[in-house]
């Protein structure tokens, strides 16, 4: 009977986790019309995220030729398609793949099915599955309801929920799942006297495999390790026995280290370097720009952020509940009778946890993963104390309806949970435009083109175009490239800004590293760079010479990699780079002496008005026949933009801001007058051909350019 009660729970747990997730591939909140915009000819929804396209291509590799890469080089598979050239070595965590080419085989032996309907619908069945060991580790401490109730906000809390949906296919599916796991079975190896070799070989087993789904895998091995260290401490300070656990402790260290050595995942259980990038955003890696800045989930949250992400429920009664359970360890006849199987190492365990967990989820929305599973299981323990104390309660009456109160308290908290996940927007990260561009880039170029666009969209536009890309998710974003890049687009010098996009996609970072280690001072490398790239050859080889005294033989090298022979190379723009043009500014004019970005002016409004005034939500205000203020201030221009039409209206000539207000997109743009001129404006925001730049193919959203 209670196995079948225990199959109940976990059968529910999953269902409601299941089912809720499935439901968002119908994108209810999107009319008809949009709806079709962000869907493809099968109907599911295009995927969240660029890196559940690249994820899908190193899946798809494999089941084209047998490995992830596209070639294999020195004998280890090489993507030619990402950060071209030269590539990327594929070292990625291999077990997503693996699982998904399970799914697809298996799914096949029953229904025609496509590669990629297996990555799209894989979240969906792997985001619930972390709800059951969730549900086993409460359970063993405080009851079937209290794990019911722990399982169930688990698999529904925001932050969890909105990385498993359908469409989602990306490692987070794995990232609280494998956790749990190798938690569960430590904890019932170190409170058994008798056979507790299974559960160890089993954490460590979990352990291992969270190491070959995810590169950040070994914080949870260093909160064990730290908190069999307190426990040990705690242990002699009490002057309890702790040989026997010490001797458990050290047989899942050594078995899971050694594990994960075979599996050739050990080089990264270094996770601080890594960790302190993405929690601090450096502003500069050596001296060049680090990006971190401008990835949204690495942005620290605000204060709804951080309730919203994590679930207001299961961070206030989740904290509540660990103050709570850390009173009654306090007092040993309480424990005795309220949680009388919870010891002092689960606490420090998972008090540990919470603690780094919420640290690093205050720094970085991404670390929001980590705090979740501890905040759940003090809310769990919590719900099994307040039952408890029903049980114990002198009042006759208490009991007997203490069953029916947690019951209403659980499905009262699991609603609220399931109203938060089921309110969650979502909207696909490409649209059709965007697709039928990239396949007209896949039948109507060479295969050796390199397709130059904004970082975030180089994982799908390489898997649909099947073309490289020069910048894309996995670049380091503290290379030489992306300053680049910024640069190419910002400067209002067209020459220089096709010298750098041409040297950029047929020598990658060659020129620049060359240079550096000549200057040894990445202001002059730049400095010299800007003075050789927009003129040509000859003249570039003369200021080399007698500007800055180079030797011939050098020369030669340096502009072997700077003025390479012709090779094909198109731009992709997309009305959503509009949003990024900050950045574009920021990083593009970055101050080499004083390490820090360029102090722009850049914002963008939006607006319903459609009259003769018109007011802008960035506090533009616009008179058809006058031209615009900003912040009731004159701009030196104001640029009106009616689709093939345009106005330009004379302003203040001491201002230092520009307007540009594109009337079909009721958007109002407010730029540097710096930035006016630049390529990011000519050809992401006005959309129109330049002198030596012309588009090649256009829809309404998404523009190939192509130098004449």
């Amino acid at each position: 009977m209670d196995k079948i009660k225990t199959f109940i729970i976990i059968l529910i747990i999953f269902s409601i986790g299941f089912f809720s997730r499935i439901e968002t591939a119908e994108l209810k909140d999107m009319n008809t019309a949009d709806k079709a915009y962000l869907t493809d000819e099968k109907g599911l929804p295009y995927m969240y995220e660029p890196d559940s396209y690249y994820n899908y291509r190193l899946a798809s590799n494999i089941v084209d030729h047998g490995h992830p890469g596209d070639r294999i080089i020195n004998g280890t598979p090489w993507d030619l398609h990402s950060n071209y050239p030269p590539g990327n070595k594929v070292d990625y965590p291999p077990l997503i793949l693996w699982i998904s080419l399970i799914f697809y085989k298996f799914i096949n032996l029953f229904m025609p099915f496509s590669l990629l309907e297996a990555c799209f619908w894989l979240p969906a069945l792997i985001g619930p599955l972390a709800g059951i060991p969730m549900f086993f580790i409460v359970r063993r401490y405080s009851g079937d309801l209290s794990g019911l109730l722990s399982g169930v906000l688990l698999v529904l809390t925001p932050f969890y929920f909105s990385r498993t949906v359908p469409g989602f296919f990306d490692t987070d599916m794995f990232n609280i799942l494998f956790p749990l796991l190798a938690v569960f079975f430590l904890l019932k190896a170190t409170e058994t006297n008798k056979n507790y070799m299974t559960p160890l070989l089993l954490s460590s087993l979990s352990v291992t495999l969270l190491s070959l789904s995810w590169n950040g895998w070994s914080y949870i091995f260093y909160i064990i390790i730290i908190s069999i260290i307190l426990y040990i401490i705690f242990c002699k300070i009490k002057e309890k026995a702790v040989m026997g656990f010490s001797r458990k402790l050290a047989i899942f260290v050594i078995i899971s280290l050694l594990i994960i050595g075979l599996a050739g995942r050990l080089r990264y259980a270094l996770i601080f370097p890594t960790f302190f990038k993405f929690t601090f955003k450096p502003l500069s890696a050596g001296d060049w720009p680090g990006i971190y800045e401008s990835i949204s989930e690495l942005s620290a949250p605000t204060f709804d952020e951080f309730l919203s992400c994590a679930g207001p429920v299961n961070i206030g009664l989740g904290l509540f509940g660990a103050v709570i359970i850390g009173s009654i360890m306090l007092r040993d006849e309480v424990k005795r009778v309220h949680l009388p199987n919870f010891s002092e190492y689960p606490f420090i365990l998972i008090g540990i946890w919470l603690i780094i967990g919420l640290t690093a989820y205050s720094l970085s929305i991404r670390f929001a993963s980590l705090a979740i599973p501890p905040l759940i299981i003090f809310l769990g323990l919590l719900v099994g104390v307040m039952n408890s104390y029903l049980k114990h309660s002198p009042s006759l009456r208490l009991p007997l309806s203490r069953n029916i109160f947690i019951l209403a308290l659980v499905v009262l908290l699991s609603t609220v949970s399931f109203i938060q996940a089921s309110e969650i927007p979502f909207a696909p990260f490409i649209d059709d435009n965007f697709v039928d561009a990239s396949y007209w880039i896949k039948n109507e170029t060479p295969k050796d083109t390199v397709v130059i666009t904004e970082w975030s969209y180089g994982h799908p536009l390489a898997a649909f175009s099947q073309r490289p890309v020069l910048m894309d998710g996995g670049m380091d974003p503290s290379t030489p490239r992306s300053y680049w890049f910024d640069h190419a687009f910002a400067v209002n010098n067209e020459s220089l800004s096709i010298g750098i996009l041409s040297m950029l996609s047929t020598s990658g970072n060659q020129a620049i590293e060359l240079l550096d280690n000549r200057t040894g001072n990445t202001s002059l490398t730049v400095t010299i760079l800007d003075d050789i790239l927009g003129v040509d050859r000859i003249e570039a080889e003369k200021t080399l010479r007698w500007k800055y005294g180079m030797d011939p033989g050098f020369t030669k090298e340096l502009l072997s990699y700077t003025h390479p022979n012709n090779k094909p190379f198109i731009i992709l723009t997309k009305d959503g780079m509009i949003n990024l043009g900050r950045w574009y500014i920021y990083y593009g004019f970055w101050d080499f002496n004083r390490s820090r970005g360029y102090d722009y002016i850049y914002s963008v409004g939006s607006s319903n008005d459609t009259g003769q005034i018109r007011c802008y939500s960035n506090d533009v205000k616009l008179d058809l026949s006058r031209g615009g203020l900003w912040e009731n201030k004159k701009p030196y221009t104001t640029i009106i933009k009616d689709r093939n039409s345009k106005r330009i209206i004379e302003g203040d000539d001491k201002s230092n801001f520009s307007i540009i207000v594109l009337l079909d997109k009721n958007q109002a743009i407010v730029v540097n007058k710096r930035f006016q001129d630049s390529l990011f404006v000519k050809l992401v925001i006005l959309k129109e051909e330049t002198e030596h730049i012309k588009p090649i193919y256009r829809n309404n959203s998404t523009i190939i350019w192509a130098v004449r």
